[in-house]
Formats: C-alpha cells, structure tokens, sequence
C-alpha cells in the first residue's frame, strides 16, 4: 500500500485554502506526518504567532488523517539521513528534510513537497518518488473520496496565491 509523506507547506496550503475540514472529512488516510511537519503545523505556528484557532484546527486536521505524528528515532536509518540532508550548504528546511529522510527508507513512500528547492533535492534522492498538491490532490480525488468541486477550489486558491504557478495540463 503507497504511503504518502506530506509536507508542511502542502498541508498548511490546503488550510489556507479554507479546505482543512474538508480534508479532516475524509477521515484516516495513507499519510505519514513526521513529527517535525506536525511540530511546524502546530508548535511552531503558535510560536509564530498564528491565531490559536487556526493552530487547533491544524491539529484537528493532523489528527484525523494521520492520528499522530512518525517520529524519526535518534539513531534510526531515517534520523541519520536526515542530519546528512542538513549539512551545508542546506538549501531546505528540516520538514522537507524529514519528509524525503523517511521517504528514503520507505519504498512504498511517495514524498508530498511543494517547495522548488526541496521538489528537486526530492526527486534526486527518491529518484522519481514525489508529488506537488496537484498530483497529491489528484491521489485523493481518484482515491480517497476528495470532491472534484473542491480540488478545484484548493487549486484555484493556490494558483492565485502562488502566481505565475498555473495548473498541469493533464488537471
């Protein structure tokens, strides 16, 4: 069974979006969230200074799709890429980096990015196991019971915000 390894980015766009309840609907899914992603989600949002409202609903939606977070064990396969992922010069965040670490060591991963730098880092360590939101919103619409109506509206949201970026011609 594919697993899929979401980025913060990806999951803080789809909220953004106005699309999290939307997400928390389809219930427990293939996803692995790292407990770095989590912690940037909810710990580092707060500290951040995000409204608490909307720290709680990250949560909510964290909880009803993964139930909690992977935590990359010290001394682990997972743990010790990703201190190899952060030597310098580091070019993407510890999020990315957890989420392309695990997916190294998980062949059934695909990794879910949405930075340029940490899309490519992705596909040059998983050599080919990765997806933007298009491709991960497509997985949930064909699989997962995502509504059509709505993965328009998460990519019309994020085409608008994230300009020039435009949908892939197969959406």
């Amino acid at each position: 069974m594919s697993q899929y390894v979401v980025d913060t980015d990806v999951l803080a766009n789809i909220q953004r979006a106005g699309h999290a309840a939307t997400l928390m609907a389809l219930g427990a899914l293939p996803v692995v969230i790292t407990d770095t992603v989590w912690d940037e989600l909810t710990v580092g949002a707060s500290q951040a200074g995000a409204p608490e409202r909307l720290v709680q609903e990250a949560e909510a939606m964290l909880k009803a799709i993964a139930g909690a977070p992977i935590v990359l064990v010290p001394q682990s396969p997972e743990a010790e890429t990703l201190v190899q992922l952060q030597l310098p010069p580091v070019t993407e965040g510890m999020g990315e980096h957890s989420v392309i670490a695990y997916a190294c060591h998980h062949p059934d991963a695909t990794a879910i990015l949405h930075d340029r730098r940490a899309l490519h880092r992705g596909i040059e360590e998983l050599r080919g196991r990765v997806l933007s939101l298009h491709g991960f919103l497509d997985v949930l619409r064909r699989e997962h019971g995502l509504a059509l109506k709505a993965a328009h509206q998460i990519s019309e949201w994020y085409c608008a915000r994230f300009k020039p970026q435009r949908r892939p011609l197969w959406w």
